[in-house]
């Protein structure tokens, strides 16, 4: 009798304390891919209940134990402490693992910059697993030429897609819409900005902010939305699957970070499915994602905002141009299927 195989998922999903982030998201949308797709038995465990009960380390032991293959999905934390455990755990147990990356900081992590301490055992560590998947090839390229990684391939953020999404959105009225993690970094200071001189100009444009707001800027960001009742609105957090059928009725997606490390935001892609093209600043990877004209306009990373407001006024003034804009980023969002993060990921199963 042929056993069945297990991969075990372990990263932040985040279920049981409704934290809906890019970490979460693509934590669930690897386990939601392997659980439809994978011809075996798929098990989860969740590093954020592990900090509120250590008890499940037990579980989490026994199923690294049964487990063929650990797919670890980690933030820095899970990084620098649990994945050096996991992988010597392996040369006892047996199992292979996966490492797929959020975000694109891994390079700044191993060599060391301003932020991070350089990281040795986690790059030696890296080098000897299974496969290591970064989300964009300019860190794929630098992880290979920099570290001499040789076990690398690039698996972008994926979303299910719904082709006959259309965007309905054909008002005089141009709507705005901001889809993320909501903290000063993410770049709502920008957006802010932008609404004051949609006042002072008297602009038909409104604009919606969705997504966790981070409990350091929740009292600021709540007093900003307070101060534009007529032209910001704040509708919370909104589940993946309603994020399509929500963002269809805007016009342009916004995202002025100033995390310099992005890596591909899901919200890029969520912009896409929905017809939205992106205005963005050039955060490092940047223009791997966001063609400059054709899905969107990148701006300058530093010092933006006369730059970000000339953009969406370029669009607010030409409609003609944000429709050829629209139907671009419809056909951008077939490179982020689930059928092409399968084909990546199904070969090292």
């Amino acid at each position: 009798m042929v056993k069945m195989k297990k991969v075990l998922v372990l990263g932040a999903f985040g279920y049981f304390c409704n934290q809906l982030d890019g970490q979460t998201i693509k934590t669930r949308n690897v386990y939601n891919l392997l659980h439809e797709r994978y011809d075996g038995k798929v098990w989860r465990a969740d590093t954020l209940k592990l900090k509120k009960n250590p008890l499940l380390l037990l579980d989490l032991l026994w199923k690294l134990i049964k487990c063929n293959t650990l797919i670890i999905i980690p933030c820095l934390n899970n990084l620098t402490y649990i994945f050096p455990v996991v992988y010597y755990l392996s040369k006892i147990f047996g199992y292979k693992i996966i490492h797929v990356c959020v975000g694109g900081w891994q390079v700044e992590y191993f060599k060391g910059d301003e932020r991070f301490a350089p990281h040795p055992l986690q790059l030696n560590l890296s080098k000897k697993i299974k496969a290591f998947m970064p989300e964009m090839k300019k860190v794929d390229n630098d992880l290979k030429l920099e570290f001499g990684f040789n076990n690398t391939e690039v698996l972008t953020n994926f979303r299910k897609i719904d082709i006959s999404i259309v965007n309905r959105n054909n008002t005089r009225t141009l709507k705005l819409v901001f889809l993320s993690r909501i903290n000063k970094k993410k770049g709502y200071p920008t957006v802010f900005n932008f609404a004051q001189y949609v006042r002072e100009n008297g602009l038909d444009i409104t604009i919606a902010f969705y997504g966790m707001v981070e409990s350091d800027d929740k009292e600021d960001f709540m007093f900003c939305v307070s101060q534009f009742p007529d032209i910001v609105t704040y509708g919370g957090l909104l589940p993946q699957e309603v994020i399509s059928r929500t963002l269809v009725n805007y016009d342009l997606m916004l995202f002025p970070t100033t995390y310099y490390t992005e890596g591909l935001p899901g919200t890029i892609i969520d912009a896409y499915i929905a017809n939205l093209p992106v205005i963005a600043t050039e955060w490092k990877h940047a223009r791997e994602f966001i063609k400059d004209g054709v899905t969107g306009f990148i701006v300058r990373f530093d010092n933006c905002q006369k730059e970000f407001d000339a953009r969406i006024m370029e669009l607010y003034n030409d409609r003609r141009k944000l429709s050829v804009m629209k139907c671009n980023a419809k056909k951008e969002a077939l490179r982020f299927t689930e059928t092409n993060g399968w084909q990546v990921l199904s070969k090292y199963l």
